[in-house]
């Protein structure tokens, strides 16, 4: 039998092995470990505690060295009463106590298991126990986090599903509900409820979408329209993403629905707005410029500002005004900008303006300084005013025109009142001197309905002999080329054919039922053409000659003459008058007639 010493040898041997055991258990564990002995003063209260064992991971868990015989005051001279009260009470109760508490002087939160190791009344307390601030302080920021998101969610009205394929949980916010017109108690969150609420004419592609993502994963993104609160129509942006696991598995799908309605509704209204501005910018009829106001240089131009410069819209685009001949120099280009600056607008008019091909024009320019995003530009229309020029011109001479023949028509009138008077009785002056201003005005009509350019001769002769319009072709014969008069030659020619078919009426061939008249006028061809015109009776009563000169006679004769600087003459033949007015063609006829000679 084993001797008493061999038996004590025995137990201290194996009391050895389970300190081995035990001392490998603590410092394999994660957790901090420390034995320590509560101390007590004469009234029995515990003032302090010692640390009696700790191992390796005690350090890393509360920061203290060295702690094995240091009191917990001597490691941290400021530890909190209460942790010292706490273990006097588990060694006082024998009682176990599991806590999360923190210390303020060692800022650190522990969560810990204390047991007495004795049992009641022992002074050994033994402590496991974890550093979990950094675990908590990640969890309070995820909180935060999550709040901020939820926030964030709200704010901009986001819609969010969470759909786990592996749970079969599908997760909405309040916001999908209201996104789809949906009760959360009426409907759950799932694919269905989802899909019953997107509009029937999106759903193929909603619904193709959403099947090629459960296939191949990843992120994915449609706008498409979805039936919202009381139906209404509303379009939704949805982004989302589907995870698989290694095995190419669908495991998880979430993402956000946003409203884009009003969205979608202002960016319609802008691309409205600028197709209107770009197909009026790209019709107009005036040339357009867009400049940078920084750099001066055109950034854009109208097709019509191409065409008027006969440059391509590539080589417009960089130049300064003054570089495609719109401004005089640089400094005048500095000068408009300054203008700008100041009131906004700037108008410049009669600008002369050559293009590319050498083509003069004039123009006016308006300019106008406006912000476009986040840079200041310079919109120049410009307006070829060169045909309201010429047509400018044109009024002003028509008005000096107009002006000067008017002078010379009260002189003619003057003169023929003068003459009519002197002409027998003073009963038949009203009736001739009435006559004679018609036949005047009938020319002047024409004159004034061709902006006084010029008379068809043939539209002159039926206006002179309006009262026997009925006669024209059948006892009145006109026979001649296309020949438009000046303004003096209608007038002049104008009033002598007047006055041989007033005299014929009364005295010649038509004042019986058979005489005839005919108006013969011809324009020579050449280097000099020349025109003639000829008024020759027959078939009317035997010619007596006049026994005296009257005023009709100058009418035919001498003013007929200075009308067109020709010759003219009468023979008062027995078969009938005759009448002939010859002059060089340029002294009669328009340029446009003369060219056709």
């Amino acid at each position: 039998m084993p001797t008493k010493a061999q038996k004590t040898d025995r137990s201290k041997a194996e009391t050895e092995r389970l300190n081995q055991h035990y001392r490998h258990l603590l410092e394999s564990i994660e957790q901090g470990f420390c034995l320590i002995e509560m101390i007590y003063d004469e009234a029995g209260t515990a003032i302090n505690y010692r640390f009696l064992e700790a191992n390796r991971a005690f350090e890393r868990h509360t920061g203290i060295r060295n702690a094995v015989g240091k009191t917990a005051l001597e490691a941290v001279p400021d530890l909190e009463a209460h942790w010292i009260a706490t273990y006097a009470e588990v060694a006082r109760t024998g009682a176990a106590l599991a806590l999360e508490q923190g210390s303020l002087a060692m800022d650190r939160l522990f969560k810990l298991d204390a047991v007495s190791i004795d049992g009641a009344g022992s002074n050994k307390v033994g402590l496991i126990f974890s550093d979990v601030t950094d675990h908590r302080r990640a969890e309070q920021r995820l909180i935060k986090g999550e709040e901020r998101l939820r926030l964030a969610l709200e704010a901009g009205r986001m819609a969010v599903w969470d759909w786990s394929f592996e749970s079969g949980e599908n997760i909405w916010n309040d916001a999908m509900y209201r996104m789809l017109g949906l009760q959360p108690e009426a409907a759950p969150a799932s694919l269905e409820s989802w899909m019953s609420r997107v509009h029937p004419a999106d759903l193929p592609a909603v619904e193709s979408l959403f099947a090629d993502s459960l296939k191949a994963g990843g992120e994915f993104h449609l706008e498409f329209r979805v039936l919202g609160q009381g139906d209404e129509i509303r379009w939704v942006s949805a982004r989302g993403r589907t995870n698989s696991d290694a095995e190419g598995i669908v495991t998880r799908s979430y993402g956000v629905m946003t409203d884009v309605t009003e969205r979608n509704l202002i960016d319609n209204d802008l691309r409205v707005s600028e197709t209107r501005y770009r197909r009026l910018f790209e019709c107009a009829h005036d040339g357009v410029v867009i400049l940078d106001a920084g750099t001066r240089k055109i950034i854009d131009a109208n097709p019509f500002m191409t065409k008027l410069l006969g440059y391509k819209h590539a080589e417009l685009v960089g130049k300064e005004l003054y570089e495609i001949g719109l401004l005089k120099d640089e400094a005048e280009s500095k000068s408009m900008i300054r203008a700008l600056n100041s009131r906004n607008q700037v108008r410049y008019e009669d600008l002369p303006l050559e293009s590319r091909t050498g083509v003069h024009k004039e123009v006016e320019v308006i300019a106008n300084l406006y912000n476009e995003g986040d840079r200041l530009v310079i919109q120049c229309n410009i307006r070829d005013v060169t045909e309201r020029k010429i047509a400018e011109e044109h009024v002003s001479m028509l008005m000096a025109e107009v002006n000067h023949r008017a002078k010379n028509l009260l002189a003619v009138v003057q003169a023929i009142a003068n003459q009519t008077a002197r002409e027998g009785s003073p009963a038949t002056f009203s009736a001739r001197l009435s006559d004679r201003i018609v036949a005047l005005a009938a020319g002047q009509d024409l004159l004034v309905r061709n902006q006084w350019l010029g008379v068809e001769l043939s539209d002159l002769i039926t206006a002179q002999l309006d009262h026997f319009r009925d006669w024209i072709g059948t006892r009145v014969m006109l026979d001649g080329p296309v020949a438009e008069l000046t303004p003096d030659a209608a007038q002049g020619i104008g009033m002598a054919l007047h006055e041989l078919g007033t005299n014929a009426a009364k005295y010649g061939a038509l004042s019986n039922d058979t005489g005839k008249v005919l108006i013969n006028w011809q324009v020579t061809k050449g280097a000099h053409p020349k025109f003639s015109i000829t008024w020759l009776e027959r078939g009317g009563p035997a010619v007596q000659p006049p026994t005296r000169a009257g005023f009709g006679q100058t009418l035919i004769g001498r003013m007929a003459q200075a009308s067109v600087q020709g010759t003219a003459e009468i023979d008062f033949a027995e078969a009938g008058v005759a009448w002939s007015l010859n002059a060089p063609a340029a002294n009669v006829l328009t340029r446009s007639s003369l060219g056709r000679t």
